[in-house]
C-alpha cells in the first residue's frame, strides 16, 4: 500500500510504502529531506504533521508534549495514511 506524501511549504509530493522510511522514499523521488544520522538522534529532518498518521518500529526520543504537538522523525517513520507535513525553510 502506499500514501501521498505533501511537503510544505515546498508543495512537493511523493509517494510511500508502508515499508519504506518518510526519509527513504523522498529520496528514491530525488526529493531532498535534510539528514544526518538516520536514527532519530540529530533532531537534523524533525518537522511536524499537520495532516495524517505514522508509526515507528523504533521510537523515537521525542516526549509526550512533542507527540501531541505533531512532530515527527522522518527517518523512523512509516506512514499510515496520507500525509502533509511542514519544514522550516
Amino acid at each position: 500500500m502506499s500514501y501521498k506524501v505533501t511537503l510544505l511549504p515546498s508543495q512537493q509530493e511523493f509517494d510511500v510504502y508502508s515499508d519504506q522510511t518518510i526519509l527513504e522514499a523522498a529520496e528514491q523521488c530525488g526529493i531532498y529531506i535534510p539528514s544526518r544520522c538516520r536514527i532519530g538522534v540529530c533532531t537534523t529532518c524533525l518537522c511536524k504533521k499537520i495532516e495524517g498518521n505514522v508509526l515507528y518500529s523504533l521510537e523515537p526520543m521525542l516526549t509526550q508534549k512533542e507527540h501531541a504537538q505533531g512532530w515527527v522523525f522522518p527517518c523512523l517513520a512509516y506512514a499510515t495514511s496520507h500525509l502533509v507535513l511542514l519544514f522550516d525553510e
